[in-house]
């Protein structure tokens, strides 16, 4: 499968280091909204000339792009988007699962006026994507979500470490075919919310505890993904 049926936005931009990034950043979104699918070759010259630039932008947007594991090569026949088995999806929810607790407590303390305006409207966005069935639209004001609260808390690393894994999960869950129904995506959206007041209103403790009923109402809303054997 060829990269045919795909289209990409040009990419404008006026200095050499921006090319690369808008590139990088059309690929990367083409592949987290499942457009890119598992058995497409990424093509350099098919992706510059979507793009309208040169091959050597793609080149080195591929390049980053391998580097944070989103694709990789396939028997040694060039770059693909790389698959994420179900045991690695596990092992990634079980890590962010640790990890943001602490990232909402913080985010309680130090969100700014601003921060939480940011907050708001990204959870606006998810409540339309579900009014639109738009699970991809979900997925990524999901994770906008989860990257605005460690921002707010502060901690880049960290904040880096949870979106990483939350681009990978997610990328497994539409590759897999694994759609949230409408219930699941409603059920994740009223906990947001209910973490955002607690953050909203300074209540550290109670945020943190929010985040772990989301996760493990994730767990068994996500059962089956739970419960089989690893691959």
């Amino acid at each position: 499968m060829t990269l045919d049926i795909l289209t990409l936005p040009q990419v404008v931009a006026n200095r050499a280091p921006r090319f690369r990034e808008a590139a990088y950043a059309a690929i990367k979104d083409a592949i987290l909204l499942g457009r890119l699918g598992l058995n497409q070759p990424l093509v350099e010259e098919q992706l510059a000339s979507m793009l309208a630039i040169s091959r050597t932008p793609v080149r080195e947007a591929l390049a980053l792009l391998e580097h944070d594991q989103l694709i990789g090569p396939r028997g040694g026949r060039g770059l693909y988007v790389a698959p994420v088995s179900r045991e690695q999806f596990v092992a990634m929810f079980v890590a962010n699962e640790a990890v943001e607790p602490f990232l909402v407590r913080q985010a309680a303390r130090l969100a700014t006026p601003a921060q939480l305006g940011e907050l708001v409207a990204t959870l606006s966005q998810a409540e339309q994507s579900v009014g639109n069935a738009d699970l991809a639209g979900f997925l990524r004001a999901s994770r906008s979500f989860h990257r605005l609260v460690g921002e707010a808390a502060g901690n880049a690393p960290l904040t880096d470490f949870v979106v990483r894994n939350e681009e990978r999960a997610d990328m497994y869950l539409l590759s897999a075919g694994r759609a949230l129904d409408m219930q699941t995506m409603q059920a994740s959206n009223t906990e947001h919310a209910a973490i955002l007041a607690a953050v909203r209103s300074g209540d550290a403790e109670a945020a943190a505890r929010l985040s772990v009923y989301h996760a493990q109402s994730l767990r068994t809303r996500l059962g089956d993904l739970f419960s089989e054997r690893p691959e």
